[in-house]
This record gives structure tokens, C-alpha cells and sequence, in this order.
């Protein structure tokens, strides 16, 4: 994403969300492929009111068989601009492409447990994401089916 000055970051503020929250939203969400940085990753983007709650995946969560949970890492929020971004990141972090994108309904959102539905071309279904440990990075995805 082209550097905008020192005031924007990359990371939004964390989300807050109450414990037990429930809502339906109707968003959007990115699977960005992410390289030229470290290891190669995958970022699932979840759009929320003012900022993109994201996990970081090791392998593709598109082409995951879901026979057991996906591990995957919870990052700080992003910008809503990545709905839509593709290419460099800012101060030499690599690009980002956009592998899979789409409508999301967000059915719960709790501190330890999020429940959503993705549509997208290669994202679809009932997934979760549970928090697998106390330091909430570590995270597990699961899907629940169609």
C-alpha cells in the first residue's frame, strides 16, 4: 500500500468487541497472498465497522481439506483499504495479491470464538475461528460446512 505519511499505519486500532456480541452483518472479506516479506503467508481479512479484523495462515486456508482445525495467527487490524488493494506495502514489506474475496456474514463475534459465513469463489461456507491459547494469537480455523 503506497506510504501515506507517518500519521496512517498499516495496523488499525484492535477491535472491541464484547464478549457474547452477536449481529448479522452484511461485509466483505479478503484472503490476501502476501510475499517479499518474511515467509510467504495468507491474511484473511474480515470486514468490520472501522477496521479489517485479520488472521495470518501459513498455507492457503482456500485449499485447506478442513479434515482438522487450520492454525493459523491473529494479527492486529488492518485498514478497510485492503478490501480492494493489491500490490507493495508500504516502507519494503513485500506486495500483497488478492487470491479470494467476497461477501461475509458475521454471526458471532466473541473475545475466544468467531462464527461467520463466507461467499466468495474459493472461500464459501460456515467457518470458525477458536482462540487456542491465553496470549490471543493463536488461533484455530474450522469449517462447519455449506
Amino acid at each position: 500500500m503506497p506510504d501515506r505519511g507517518a500519521s496512517n499505519k498499516l495496523l488499525a486500532l484492535p477491535c472491541r468487541l464484547a464478549a457474547g456480541y452477536n449481529a448479522r452483518v452484511n461485509a466483505r472479506f479478503v484472503l490476501h497472498r502476501h510475499s517479499g516479506y518474511g515467509d510467504m503467508h495468507f491474511d484473511l481479512m474480515l470486514e468490520q465497522k472501522s477496521a479489517l479484523a485479520t488472521w495470518q495462515f501459513a498455507q492457503d486456508p482456500a485449499e485447506g481439506d478442513f479434515s482438522r482445525p487450520l492454525p493459523c495467527r491473529r494479527l492486529g487490524d488492518h485498514r478497510r483499504e485492503y478490501l480492494d488493494y493489491e500490490g507493495p506495502v508500504s516502507r519494503g514489506r513485500g506486495a500483497v495479491e488478492r487470491v479470494d474475496a467476497g461477501d461475509l456474514e458475521l454471526l458471532t463475534a466473541q473475545e475466544a470464538l468467531w462464527r461467520f459465513r463466507l461467499d466468495g469463489p474459493r472461500l464459501r461456507g460456515l467457518f470458525e475461528l477458536h482462540l487456542i491459547d491465553s496470549n490471543h494469537q493463536d488461533w484455530s480455523l474450522v469449517r462447519l460446512g455449506d
